[in-house]
């Protein structure tokens, strides 16, 4: 008999802080190191890329987006223990989805004489793949597949179909030329001619609505892995495999980006496999050390961080200018000496800062959910 799981996983707390607090360093403060002969490379690393290709920033949003997908078996599992029907686990998805846009809209809006309301953000991203997620919970492993792959096959069909639509040389990949693009301006023409301007903006970095729909693949990806929780698997099994998926998620996304190009920012096939197959072997790294070896200890401050990791989402998007105005005055003239790596060391004084109020929470036991 399988028995299953009433309790957190350390890991994935500890991931899932180790994915927020690189966040909200906001690139660790490297830029000013990209044409360094020796740092470079690392500093290249924490930089979007600007269309084609992958770097290791480009997977924090697939990171947090693959850990909400395993935490799902387990949370709503408990659910279903304690007697919830379908149904109201349904209404308690929908619910935090809304919160999810909401929380978006908000942080969107801040500063601006408007409501600004879009779904490129990461949590209005979040929210319209967790509903699809959802549906998937109840079916076997391989049909979860199914869902997932056939959620990159619709994304990648719409786009082919749109450019042979368009001719012969059209680029059904193009910035600011693909479908996902398009719908988008559609959106905005529509609502503007209403007089709704800020509802569905174009997006200035390429990022589409649309994205969603592959997107929602990487968070089933995360459902998948997180039935070994649920159903709690040996600890060796799970950690094999973590490798073996996140090897072949590697190997299949480089594989397709040779006819589909790697692009993030809208997050194509080749993408959503390849970031994949790295959350994989991210999470593997975390759950070897902290649930194979037992070796918790240097984990602790991101697991405190992931327990509270929208509270801390919020608090990168509402407090961060705010941190950064009240610790100049105490560190410019240091900042000043260490030359370009001054950026650095404030970026961290500023995860610090943030860490610290993930801290307090954390000791008064307080943890903000949707």
């Amino acid at each position: 008999m399988q028995t299953v799981s009433t309790s957190r996983v350390f890991s994935i707390d500890a991931y899932r802080g180790f994915t927020m607090l690189a966040m909200i360093s906001g690139g660790m403060g490297l830029g000013k190191l990209l044409k360094d002969p020796n740092w470079g490379w690392l500093a290249d690393q924490f930089t979007h890329r600007e269309w084609v290709g992958c770097t290791f920033w480009d997977l924090i949003q697939p990171s947090f987006m693959f850990l909400v997908g395993v935490s799902m078996p387990v949370a709503f599992g408990l659910r279903m223990d304690r007697g919830e029907t379908w149904a109201v686990q349904l209404q308690h998805a929908f619910k935090r989805a809304f919160l999810l846009i909401l929380l978006g809209v908000l942080l969107d809006s801040m500063s601006k004489p408007e409501p600004i309301v879009q779904f490129i953000r990461v949590l209005q991203q979040i929210a319209l793949g967790y509903i699809i997620a959802f549906f998937t919970l109840t079916l076997s492993w391989k049909k979860q597949l199914s869902v997932a792959v056939g959620c990159l096959l619709l994304h990648t069909a719409l786009h082919l179909l749109f450019g042979y639509y368009k001719g012969a040389g059209y680029d059904p990949w193009e910035r600011d030329k693909n479908i996902g693009y398009i719908l988008d301006s559609h959106l905005s023409h529509f609502f503007t001619s209403l007089g709704y301007p800020t509802v569905f903006p174009n997006s200035s970095g390429g990022y589409a609505t649309l994205n969603a729909l592959s997107a929602s693949a990487t968070i089933i990806f995360g459902c998948m892995i997180g039935r070994m929780f649920r159903e709690q698997w040996e600890v060796k099994v799970q950690i094999k495999t973590l490798v073996l998926a996140g090897l072949a998620g590697l190997a299949l996304g480089w594989g397709l980006s040779f006819p589909i190009p790697m692009v993030k920012k809208i997050w194509t096939a080749s993408f959503g496999l390849f970031a994949a197959g790295w959350t994989c072997l991210i999470f593997a790294f975390f759950h070897s050390l902290t649930e194979g070896l037992g070796k918790k200890v240097w984990a602790n401050p991101f697991m405190i961080a992931g327990m509270n990791s929208i509270f801390l989402y919020m608090s990168a998007g509402i407090l961060t200018g705010q941190f950064r105005n009240l610790l100049m005055p105490f560190t410019s003239h240091a900042l000043t000496g260490l030359g370009n790596w001054g950026p650095v060391l404030l970026a961290l004084l500023v995860v610090c800062c943030h860490w610290s109020l993930a801290y307090w929470l954390y000791r008064r036991k307080i943890f903000f959910k949707v």
